[in-house]
């Protein structure tokens, strides 16, 4: 089957790229051109877990160049952490004879099973989303956000306090707060967790299917919230998960 090159598609655009040697523009036009090399050469049967994991280190850098622009930029490429971790344990996965319709079916059983486990510790409002086989978020009011913090944070260790302002999001406000503890928590259950605040105010934390099962195991092995009407938030003077 034919099919277009990368190379030539960029030919066809007529790209022209001005500034100097060393200049971003410069880096960025050989650093696409070395990604279409890439693309070019590579097919599904040539990838290795070794490639695999250098391309995801690769997007992830780039992504955190492009997130630097402004905050909204930041917030859509947040994804992409999570989504390179779990690209390289997938790639790891099928290297070990993993399937991958089970691997599917495992992501939409965390995903449920996670949507459960919030909900018996009273997070019934949590939205769980799984974006594909690689990604999955959790969305919550910052006060329930803050609460989830509080039930990951590791047995061995008390709830740390607040740190100094400017210091990734901490007494920043209450949604950055619950956001930074949030982000806390959860990068102690996998590699390439994250936790953000929204355009929306809300907090969206974003896992690999891993993590995500680590999450729902803490949760299951703590106890369940009792019945009531409403859930109180936790008071303004804490702020904190484990102390590392």
């Amino acid at each position: 089957m034919a099919r277009t090159t990368c190379a030539s598609h960029l030919v066809g655009q007529d790209m022209k790229l001005t500034t100097g040697p060393g200049g971003v523009e410069t880096l960025a036009e050989e650093a696409v051109v070395a990604a279409c090399a890439l693309a070019d050469a590579a097919d599904p049967s040539q990838w290795s877990a070794g490639a695999v994991e250098d391309v995801a280190a690769a997007l992830e850098v780039l992504a955190g160049a492009l997130a630097q622009l402004d905050p909204e930029c930041a917030e859509i490429l947040s994804v992409v952490p999570a989504a390179a971790a779990a690209i390289v344990e997938r790639a790891e996965q099928a290297a070990a004879g993993a399937s991958e319709s089970a691997g599917g079916r495992a992501t939409t059983a965390t995903s449920a099973a996670l949507r459960q486990a919030l909900a018996t510790h009273g997070l019934s409002r949590a939205r769980v989303h799984q974006l594909g086989a690689a990604l999955v978020t959790v969305t919550l009011d910052a006060p329930e956000a803050q609460a989830l913090a509080v039930l990951l944070h590791r047995g061995d260790a008390l709830p740390r306090q607040t740190q100094p302002e400017d210091e990734d999001g901490w007494g920043a406000g209450p949604a950055k707060t619950a956001a930074a503890a949030l982000a806390d928590a959860v990068r102690a259950h996998g590699t390439g967790a994250y936790a953000r605040v929204l355009a929306s105010g809300q907090v969206s934390a974003g896992l690999t299917p891993a993590a995500a099962q680590a999450v729902v195991t803490t949760l299951t092995g703590r106890p369940g919230a009792a019945p009531r009407g409403k859930r109180h938030g936790l008071g303004p003077g804490f702020s904190g998960v484990a102390a590392r």
